[in-house]
């Protein structure tokens, strides 16, 4: 079971990569979504049942290590990209564009995003990602209805 759950707070051992381990989990997670339908239900489907299981296992996480967000805990940059493409175009370009607007966003850390990585019980480490994607998919599809 453990073998389980460091699977997917890693995404499949990503997490554990030395150098930027989050940027290649994004890379990542951006090349599983090219693959993923252009559906309204499977996509919607596939981030909320990832996002319920990253909150369980984060709030595990949280429990068991003293560690308030570690940088092996990749699931939740996999989620903020998921959100980022949501029912985007499956162009080079958007994909590319999301990724950029998505770490930027990750890394700096503006507004809300900052804030919101304090919340507790492992909450904090999903929700600056979900903000960050959700500020790139309002910017993404600002540019794609113009």
């Amino acid at each position: 079971m453990k073998f389980i759950y460091k699977s997917i707070i890693t995404f499949f051992f990503v997490g554990n990569i030395q150098f930027a381990p989050g940027t290649i989990a994004s890379m990542f997670a951006m090349l599983v979504w090219f693959f993923i339908p252009l559906n309204l239900f499977i996509q919607l489907s596939i981030i909320l049942i990832l996002l319920f299981l990253s909150l369980f296992l984060c709030y595990i996480h949280s429990i068991e290590s003293n560690i308030e967000d570690p940088s092996y805990i990749v699931i939740d940059e996999v989620i903020g990209m998921f959100i980022s493409l949501f029912m985007l175009p499956k162009q080079l370009s958007f994909y590319l564009l999301a990724f950029m607007l998505f770490r930027i966003f990750d890394i700096l850390k503006p507004s809300i995003i900052y804030n919101a990585q304090d919340l507790k019980h492992g909450v904090g480490i999903i929700a600056d990602d979900i903000l960050a994607g959700l500020f790139t998919i309002i910017i993404l599809n600002s540019i794609l209805f113009l």
